[in-house]
């Protein structure tokens, strides 16, 4: 069930768009009602129209043989006891339920050998240090704001003192606007000033829809962790929507229900309730596709 801070439209927006005066009642009706409009929106359209942070757990085909980001049909890359690797397929495609993804976090692979393994995005990139402080064996750096994710392999240069500036140690944790590193050894003191961090990784690369992996093999478990859906509560089409939907809604069920007192009927049609045809026609171009 939805929590009302997770309603696209609450009641106080259909109590302002109706111009009218709820009872304790008909509030409870109207929340009812908005929540149940906003479960049949999402259903039509496969996917939230809020974005919300979902935890989805994916398996590698156990057809799949798997290749590095370094080619596309084979590498000579060497594994771990100086074996050469040679890969005959493509990378690893894996299409997230909860689209657009607006933001991946982790990405974890569990298998036998490697339980719970952190990847590391594809992607370069840096961000400025405004404060940083050791804890124990590991670190927390501040930023004005960042793009960095679990997993990444980060280095800091040009911080004082020089001991903040760390090499190719990497993220377990983030927030807004910080991220932690491990493998910290020996005291750095306190911070001061200054700061760049750069991050790395060579394992997925995130899109639209999915990831795209460069690691693995057949029957892994990938474990996703992301932000996605639709940002309805910058879509005033789809407020709309649920807007006039449940005031059609609260009009059948307080204006026009005839009472078993009341043995002769109003003779007053009742609305339409549920969304229209024309109205699901309108929010069409943002519904999921099964292909």
């Amino acid at each position: 069930m939805l929590e009302i801070g997770e309603m696209l439209v609450p009641v106080s927006d259909l109590r302002l768009y109706m111009d009218i005066t709820f009872s304790e009642r008909q509030k409870d009706a109207a929340e009812f009602v908005l929540k149940g409009l906003q479960m049949e929106l999402e259903a039509y359209l496969r996917r939230p129209v809020r974005s919300q942070v979902f935890t989805e757990s994916h398996v590698i085909p156990s057809s799949y043989v798997g290749i590095p980001a370094t080619s596309f049909f084979y590498d000579s890359s060497l594994n771990s006891t100086g074996e050469t690797l040679n890969y005959l397929m493509p990378s690893i495609e894996i299409s997230l339920r909860n689209t657009p993804v607006i933001k991946v976090t982790e990405v974890r692979f569990r298998n036998i050998a490697a339980p719970y393994q952190l990847m590391g995005e594809a992607v370069t990139r840096s961000c400025d240090i405004t404060a940083a402080q050791q804890n124990s064996a590991s670190a927390t750096y501040t930023s004005a704001a960042h793009t960095l994710t679990v997993g990444q392999t980060v280095s800091i240069s040009s911080a004082t003192p020089s001991t903040y500036n760390l090499s190719n140690k990497q993220i377990v944790s983030i927030t807004s606007n910080t991220f932690t590193v491990t493998g910290v050894v020996g005291s750095l003191g306190a911070y001061v000033s200054g700061g760049v961090a750069t991050a790395t990784g060579n394992d997925y690369i995130v899109h639209r829809y999915g990831l795209e992996l460069f690691r693995g093999f057949s029957n892994d478990i990938v474990d996703v962790t992301y932000s996605g859906g639709l940002n309805g509560d910058e879509q005033d089409m789809f407020r709309l929507m649920i807007l006039r939907a449940a005031t059609r809604e609260m009009q059948n069920m307080h204006d026009d229900v005839v009472g078993i007192k009341d043995l002769n009927s109003r003779n007053v049609a009742p609305l339409e309730t549920g969304f229209l045809e024309k109205e699901l026609l309108a929010m069409r171009r943002y519904r999921r596709r099964r292909i």
